[in-house]
């Protein structure tokens, strides 16, 4: 074989490693959260979020990934959805929540995986018999200090498709459709006197969660654009298409943030490329704090 041969076979055999190894390159990214409703019993709280782990592995027992998030600590782990991977065993899934779920509070929404898994209604089962807290269109007041923040969860729009099939929209219509529907359900009795954390699967529906009274936004699905070229949100995200607009960090609108999740695993025969497997830490910062912040 001529050298041209050899250097081309021995280029597409490192990038190969390389995609591999960047499937399983877990990454942490830090954020801070400022608002004057976070109370001062809450400055300086972390939470952790994870979304999207499709019943990947990373390394023996996810050992790796659960060592990383009991180092930060958290107050609480937040779980955005599609945790299993449609109608996967969700054995590896349940070992990584019932082992968090054993050190830290934990809240989980479902994402639209879930939604065509025969499993699902098992898997929330067992979530809950290990004391997650499954919120589907509900609300949950947590407490420091008894100075509560609130976090609340959205269905995906998936668990009310049938409701809207017979519509005939397209899919984006319908899906919209449903998810206002289960917003309306989620947020009718939240209070913008509060902080309020609102976990969301699918990202690409801030402009419309920015008409509801929640202040900050966690989601995923959008799998960091799968591959994520420079200048770009990636190249394509379920729900966005080509060229998508959130596929991962921090988005400000209207006084309200959105932050999205790279996500986990991988759904896609495709690799994900400069778009390494994502844990988010998030900390609170209470305005006007002694920090000067």
């Amino acid at each position: 074989m001529k050298k041209t041969g050899w250097g081309i076979l021995g280029a597409v055999a490192a990038f190969t490693g390389y995609a591999y190894w960047s499937t399983k390159h877990l990454t942490v990214t830090n954020y801070e959260i400022i608002s004057e409703k976070i109370p001062t019993e809450w400055d300086g709280a972390t939470f952790v979020q994870l979304s999207d782990l499709h019943s990947a592995s990373f390394g023996l027992y996810n050992n790796p990934l659960l060592s990383i998030v009991n180092e930060l600590a958290p107050d609480a782990v937040f779980l955005t959805g599609d945790m299993i991977d449609g109608d996967e065993s969700p054995f590896v899934a349940m070992a990584v929540v019932r082992k968090l779920a054993k050190e830290f509070p934990v809240f989980y929404v479902n994402g639209n995986h879930e939604g065509r898994s025969a499993f699902y209604e098992d898997f929330k089962a067992d979530m809950e018999k290990h004391h997650v807290k499954v919120l589907e269109n509900e609300r949950y007041f947590l407490k420091k200090d008894d100075a509560p923040i609130i976090v609340a969860g959205v269905k995906d729009p998936r668990f009310v498709k049938e409701a809207w099939a017979e519509q005939e929209l397209p899919k984006q219509e319908w899906e919209e459709a449903a998810l206002k529907e289960v917003l309306d359900e989620a947020t009718a009795h939240l209070s913008p006197d509060y902080f309020t954390i609102l976990l969301a699967h699918r990202p690409e529906f801030w402009p419309l969660y920015q008409a509801y009274p929640v202040d900050l936004v966690l989601s995923g699905h959008a799998h960091g654009g799968q591959f994520r070229l420079p200048l770009t949100e990636g190249l394509f995200a379920p729900g966005q298409g080509f060229m998508p607009k959130w596929t991962a960090g921090i988005h400000l609108a209207g006084g309200k943030t959105l932050i999205v999740s790279r996500g986990l695993g991988n759904v896609t025969k495709l690799p994900r490329l400069f778009n390494d497997p994502e844990i988010i830490r998030i900390t609170l910062k209470a305005k006007g704090d002694a920090s000067g912040k």
